[in-house]
């Protein structure tokens, strides 16, 4: 009995020492501040890039005829490339597209939502206002083309099949190239030195001829203004990089 009283209490100290060694706990895993690695990664934005280019999705709200009712929403694309010419001012090259249907006013010809769309050609100025780490606030304004095309989805009259309509029919403007000039802005969000999304909204003049001209005149010179707003949202890409001041 004491030999076996013994060599309990002997085992005992090396049951506790297990026990403690299989209830022991891992060192939680490190934890990962992104808020922390983000703003490490912008702490290396700078404002001296000679190029950039942007590219997105556009959005137009124009009327194809002064004398239509209602208004076209068109989608399309808008891509812009600036050369930085020295400190806050740029030159910018833009062309864009907007692409949709037109309803059109009770006609005699039985159309009602032909396909319309323009495609535009512009120059101008870029001016940044603000250059801040996490964003950048521009204004631009460009002028150049804008190739209006009215008579793509009309073709004969479903009522005639003998006539084809022409956009003077229906209360649109005569296809052609005719004057766009834009004023705008561009707010850039920045991910990385050379990466942003950018929103920009713009004011749009377009200026097409042919609207309430009589059908059997071949050409017109009657033309129209008007005003289309514009926004587009897309990347931003900054290249050609320097070692200028981090923002100003």
């Amino acid at each position: 009995m004491l030999a076996a009283a013994a060599f309990a209490q002997s085992s005992t100290p090396n049951t506790s020492q297990n026990s403690g060694s299989n209830t022991q706990k891992l060192p939680p895993p490190p934890t990962i501040d992104v808020n922390v690695n983000q703003n490490d990664t912008l702490s290396a934005v700078r404002y001296d890039n000679k190029y950039e280019v942007y590219g997105g999705l556009g959005f137009a709200h124009l009327k194809s005829g002064a004398g239509l009712f209602e208004g076209a929403n068109l989608g399309g694309f808008d891509v812009q490339g600036t050369y930085w010419l020295w400190g806050r001012l740029g030159a910018t090259a833009n062309i864009r597209g907007y692409y949709g249907t037109q309803g059109v006013n009770p006609n005699q010809y039985g159309v009602k939502g032909p396909l319309v769309f323009e495609h535009m050609f512009l120059g101008g100025a870029t001016y940044r206002l603000i250059a801040r780490e996490h964003a950048a606030l521009s204004v631009h304004g460009m002028v150049g083309g804008s190739d209006g095309v009215f008579s793509h989805g009309l073709g004969t009259s479903p009522l005639n099949p003998s006539y084809n309509v022409q956009p003077r029919d229906v209360g649109m403007y005569n296809d052609g190239l005719g004057l766009a000039s834009t004023i705008g802005g561009s707010l850039d969000l920045n991910r990385s030195p050379r990466l942003a999304l950018r929103i920009s909204p713009d004011w749009i003049m377009t200026r097409y001829g042919g609207y309430d001209t009589p059908t059997n005149v071949p050409s017109s010179f009657t033309t129209h203004s008007q005003n289309e707003f514009g926004i587009s949202v897309g990347i931003l890409y900054r290249f050609k990089m320097g070692k200028g001041p981090h923002y100003h």
